[in-house]
């Protein structure tokens, strides 16, 4: 990470998090591809006592809530740790299944991410850097929620958020488990 870029890792703190990938290139825009960065989201709460509020998956970015701490302990695990994990994973794992899209297609269906795929050298998935906004309240909460669940709607995806089955909305109004099962019931206020 850039020594400018200041994480703050203080008990009690959830974490809104945007994270871009490498050029902005659509590699979340196949399924299998998507299934890597939930099957990393699940590593990493495997890994680490973090619990996953919410997330939306787009073609060239995600946006997730976490807080860095299970239910009731003030063991924190540095935000940083736990990018870095979760990062690695998918970045491993979204390539595999990149991989696997050429394989059968001898494309990836977008001249820039064939251009990435074909070329020499090192192959980043993720920017270096991502947006980390600490979530100080109930109601902000709510809002981050609502901008993320809403990100496929503003992008004409689809034209309500029940229908974007790669993010956490469906599992808080539908009780749909069949991706990940998100860390909290939706009851407010929200207990640290």
């Amino acid at each position: 990470m850039p020594s400018r870029l200041i994480r703050h890792d203080a008990p009690n703190t959830i974490h809104f998090l945007t994270i871009s990938c490498f050029k902005r290139l659509p590699f979340f825009r196949h399924d299998p591809v998507k299934l890597s960065l939930i099957k990393a989201m699940i590593a990493t709460r495997d890994k680490y006592p973090i619990r996953w509020i919410g997330y939306v998956i787009m073609s060239e970015h995600i946006h997730a809530v976490v807080v860095p701490q299970k239910k009731g302990s003030n063991a924190l695990t540095p935000i940083s740790d736990v990018l870095n994990y979760f990062k690695g994973r998918c970045g491993h794992d979204a390539k595999e299944a990149l991989r696997d899209v050429w394989r059968h297609r001898r494309t990836i269906g977008d001249k820039r991410l064939n251009a990435w795929a074909t070329g020499d050298g090192d192959k980043p998935i993720w920017k270096p850097r991502g947006y980390d906004f600490s979530v100080v309240n109930d109601k902000k909460l709510l809002e981050k929620l609502r901008y993320l669940h809403n990100n496929p709607v503003r992008r004409g995806l689809v034209d309500s958020p029940e229908k974007w089955r790669w993010s956490s909305f469906r599992f808080y109004e539908f009780d749909d488990r069949s991706l990940i099962e998100m860390d909290w019931d939706g009851g407010m206020p929200f207990e640290i």
